[in-house]
Parts: structure tokens; C-alpha cells; sequence
């Protein structure tokens, strides 16, 4: 294994960042705030001596990638960027503690949402930094969907075919800065075009902002306490939910619709399998919202449940989704959204093909002598292409078991427990705010050691637990 060229390659990383505080450090200056720009430059300055040095002492490597150096440098980066990402708070001295503010760091960076701090008892300068550090992970997480995931063949993650995926063999590293300006420019047009039509609509454009950030990345961290309906208008909170929709979308399948730029782009998103379930798992929200709220506002429940299968979590208003069974909440959190996006969860695309697969299993049990092939999208899908999916499903079923065992050693009751490590392994932070809990339980009362739990868990939501559990074989290492 190239050890060296990972290190090669967390340098980039470091320089990457860097330029990410950076031009952090220059939007500052808009808040008038130059003593924070300041702290923000010199952290970029410190990050970027870093990274260089790092470049420097590994530049002659090969440029030929394993995919046991891709996996290991997957899992680096999302612990190592949390790290860069929590400066800020220590140095703002938002966070008391390394672990409070590595907590917060990967909370924002994998999109998860989750927070300890009182939003309303922190600067402006933190609520932009955690927003843009949530869109930054986002593109990221969309990424390495692509570069990696996708590319090692881990049946599941895309099945989408786009220009994309034209990957060479053996330089997936190099793919990266290639992929991720693709990404990060779809993105970025996508939460310009949120921004603008929300400060049209009479949103303050700090606001604006922020919830476009933490929107299109579905991260959930919101700018103020207390619901959205305080402060944005029902315009503004639309054009925010569909913001959040398309950033729970394939971004290879949105990718192929920028390069088509006619009218048949918007109907090829509507075609696209993931997409017409993740608009029927909206639907099915919104019908058992209308149900159990008694026929309350029909508008609140439409955007809640936007924002619920989207894994963004935004509140919106106060009558929403709370009264719905918890089952279903939690069930419908741990799918999350479409694979190659940003948002959490199991991913719709394998829920669809696991129950393609059992129902195919079931015919030929009822016709054994027949051969019945597995057919999705019209396309013959062998039986050996699922192994990957059951392994994940298991795996992330595993995971979320150890979880709850793992936090409730620590102190947390069980149903306090089972809410933070769903809310940590799907990835969807805010999942705790629409289940009530007897024990009076919130992210406000986390101990250190839990916070550590929820952070490993949040970054083995994000970097998929099958390539997390890779790791712990020998053979992995043996490469």
C-alpha cells in the first residue's frame, strides 16, 4: 500500500481547505467583523504551510491508485477535515472543548445537522462557517460517491449512466479535483439561484444564505432558533424546500440534465426511478402528516415533509410532523435520499432493488422449475450484483445495533439512544426534534463521550459502513 501517496494526496486536502478558510476569511469583511477574518486568514495561512509541506515531502510518488489507498484515503479525509473544520470554533471560542468542537465539525461536514450550541448564543461568523462547512461536505459527499464508491464497483451507489462515470482505471485520485468541480458548480448554481429568489421574496439576505447553504447540502443547522415560519415568508420556505428536494436528487442524473439545457432535462429528472420514489415517499409523508395532525395546515405539512425525506430537517412550524408514529420516522430516515447526493440514509436506490430482489425470490419459490430474471430498468441485474447491497444493508443494520448499545452504555436511556444513533447513522441530525422523548433528552445534554460515539457514526453514515467495515479485514492490508 502507497502509504506515501495518500499523504500526497491529505496535503491537497489541507491546500484545498486552506483556500476554503480562506475565502471564508473575505466574506467576513461583509459582517464587519475584521478581527474574525483575521483569525480565519491566519488559520488558512497555518493549514496551507501544512499541506504544502506535506506535498513536498511526498511529490516523487506514483500516480497509480489502489483501491486499497482509494478506501483508506476515503475514510482520512473524513476524519482529518472534521479536525481543520473544528479550528474556527476553538479559535472563536465557541466550543470549550477540542471533542465539543470536533463534534460540531463533523455534525456540519457530513451534513448530519446535529448541534450541542445554542444557535442564538453564537456569532454570525459561526453560523456562516458551519453553514458553509455543510455545503463544502456535501459536494464532497457527492463526490466521493462517484470517485470512489461508484468507481470500486459497490453495487448500489449510482446505476445512473452518465458522463460521469468515465473513469480511468487506476487514477481515481486524480479524478477527484475533476468530479468535485463538477459537483461544487452544480451546487453553487443551484443555492445562487436559492439565495436570490429568497431575498426577492423578502428574505434577509444573512438568512438567505445561510439556510441555501445548509439546504442544498442537507445539513438542517438553521441560522436561528425556532421555527422558520418567523422569519421566512411562505415563498422564501418553498423555494427553500425545493432546494433541499433537488439537493437530495442523483447528481449524476442533475449533471446530465445541465449538459442537455432544453426542456427535456426537467422531465428526465422526473423519469428517473429515485427520483419519482423519493416524490412518492414525500407524498406518503404528507398523506399520514394530514392523518395523524388532525387536517391541520396543509402547507406546513407539505414542506415538513419535504424537508424530512431529504434528510434536511429544517423546522419549520410547530404543527407539523410530531404526531406521527415514531416507526415510520425512523424507518423513513434511515432510507434518506437518492444515491449521489447529499443527503443520508440507507439510499432509495437499494431499497428499490432489495425489494425487486425478494420479490423475484419469491416467484421462484412458488416457481422453482422457471427461470425469472431480476429486471430493473429494463436491464438484466445478476444475482451476484446484490451480494454488495444485502452486505451494506447488514452492515448498516450492524452498525445502527452497535449504536444504540454503544450510547446506551454511556449513560443515555433506550429510547434516547435508539434517536441519536438513527439520527447519527442516517446522517439526519434533526431527526430528534420531531420525536418527543420521555426523558426530557436533547443534543444540548451530550457528554463528551457521546459525542465521540455520534461523530464515529456520523462519519460511517457518510463514507458508506461497507467501506468502513473493509478496513477491519486483514486481507485489506494485505494488499
Amino acid at each position: 500500500m502507497a502509504i506515501t501517496r495518500i499523504i500526497y494526496w491529505l496535503g491537497n486536502t489541507f491546500i484545498i481547505f486552506a483556500a476554503l478558510l480562506g475565502f471564508t476569511s473575505f466574506l467576513i469583511l461583509f459582517l464587519s467583523d475584521h478581527k474574525s477574518s483575521f483569525i480565519f486568514f491566519i488559520l488558512s495561512m497555518i493549514v496551507l504551510t501544512v499541506g504544502s509541506i506535506l506535498k513536498l515531502l511526498t511529490h516523487n510518488t506514483s500516480n497509480r491508485d489502489g483501491n486499497s489507498e482509494a478506501l483508506l484515503f476515503l475514510l482520512l479525509f473524513w476524519v482529518f477535515v472534521p479536525i481543520l473544520g473544528s479550528l474556527p470554533y476553538i479559535a472563536l471560542g465557541a466550543s470549550n472543548s477540542f471533542i465539543s468542537a470536533y463534534f460540531e465539525s463533523v455534525s456540519a461536514f457530513t451534513t448530519t445537522g446535529a448541534s450541542s450550541l445554542i444557535t442564538d448564543d453564537l456569532s454570525q461568523v459561526i453560523i456562516l462557517w458551519r453553514s458553509i462547512l455543510q455545503w463544502f461536505g456535501g459536494v464532497c459527499a457527492a463526490t466521493f460517491a462517484i470517485v470512489i464508491l461508484a468507481a470500486l464497483n459497490l453495487f448500489g451507489t449510482g446505476i445512473h449512466k452518465s458522463k460521469l462515470f468515465t473513469l480511468e482505471k487506476g487514477k481515481l485520485f486524480l479524478k477527484i479535483l475533476t468530479i468535485g468541480r463538477i459537483v461544487a458548480f452544480i451546487y453553487f448554481l443551484i443555492t445562487l439561484f436559492s439565495v436570490l429568489f429568497m431575498v426577492f421574496s423578502g428574505s434577509n439576505v444573512f438568512d438567505s444564505l445561510c439556510l441555501s447553504l445548509s439546504g442544498i447540502s442537507s445539513g438542517g443547522l438553521m441560522p436561528k432558533s425556532g421555527p422558520l415560519d418567523i422569519y421566512v415568508n411562505q415563498v422564501g420556505v418553498s423555494v427553500l424546500s425545493v432546494a433541499c428536494l433537488i439537493g437530495a436528487m442523483n447528481i449524476a442524473v442533475l449533471h446530465d440534465c445541465f449538459r442537455l439545457k432544453n426542456t427535456k432535462a426537467f422531465f428526465s429528472l422526473l423519469k428517473n426511478v429515485e427520483h419519482k420514489a423519493l416524490i412518492a415517499f414525500v407524498s406518503i409523508l404528507f398523506f399520514i402528516g394530514v392523518i395523524y395532525s388532525s387536517f391541520g395546515s396543509v402547507f406546513v405539512i407539505l414542506i415538513e415533509s419535504i424537508f424530512f425525506i431529504s434528510t434536511t430537517g429544517f423546522n419549520y412550524a410547530i404543527d407539523g410532523l410530531e404526531n406521527i408514529p415514531v416507526a415510520i420516522l425512523i424507518s423513513l430516515s434511515l432510507i434518506g435520499g437518492s444515491a449521489l447526493s447529499t443527503a443520508g440514509g440507507l439510499k432509495i436506490i437499494r431499497i428499490l432493488l432489495l425489494f425487486r430482489h425478494l420479490g423475484t425470490d419469491m416467484n421462484r419459490l412458488s416457481h422453482p422449475s422457471r427461470i425469472l430474471p431480476v429486471l430493473f430498468r429494463g436491464q438484466h441485474i445478476p444475482d451476484r450484483s446484490f451480494l454488495s447491497i444485502w452486505m451494506y444493508f447488514f452492515g448498516y443494520t450492524i452498525f445502527f445495533g452497535i449504536s444504540i448499545c454503544l450510547l446506551g452504555a454511556s449513560g443515555l436511556t433506550f429510547d434516547s439512544a435508539v434517536m441519536l444513533g438513527a439520527a447519527s447513522i442516517s446522517n439526519f441530525g434533526p431527526l430528534m426534534q420531531y420525536i418527543p422523548i420521555e426523558s426530557g433528552f436533547s443534543m444540548n445534554d451530550l457528554t463528551e463521550q457521546q459525542k465521540v460515539i455520534s461523530s464515529f457514526f456520523m462519519i460511517s453514515g457518510r463514507v458508506e459502513v461497507l467501506a468502513v467495515l473493509i478496513l477491519f479485514t486483514p486481507s485489506f492490508w494485505r494488499q
